[in-house]
């Protein structure tokens, strides 16, 4: 299955007001049940993860993560908006990976 990226700032409120959140140690995660059969996707940094390197580098690692995590398992269809949180710089890409994946779990229930 494909995601397709959020690009809208309206798919972003529409997510932030009448989706369901999680928060963990380095992700915030809002999701929305959708009738599409698309996967879509939105990753943010905020500027208190520092300047935009810091931020480009935690969205590449959230991007990774997820697309590596959407090979492995079966994720069904949804708006995803995922934020990084500071630890995410720091921590290990495998540690990420088994959080995310223990999320996403959570999520499909």
């Amino acid at each position: 299955m494909e995601a397709i990226k959020i690009t809208k700032n309206l798919e972003y409120k529409l997510v932030g007001a009448n989706g369901k959140k999680i928060k963990s140690d380095n992700f915030y995660i809002q999701y929305l049940k959708t009738e599409d059969k698309s996967i879509r996707i939105g990753i943010t940094a905020s500027k208190k993860l520092g300047n935009a390197v810091k931020r480009n580098y935690v969205k590449r690692r959230i991007r990774a993560l997820f697309f590596r995590l959407l090979l492995q398992s079966s994720i069904h269809a949804k708006y995803y908006v995922i934020i990084g949180k500071k630890g995410i710089l720091f921590e290990k890409f495998d540690n990420l990976y088994e959080e995310l994946k223990l999320i996403f779990k959570k999520i499909e229930k």
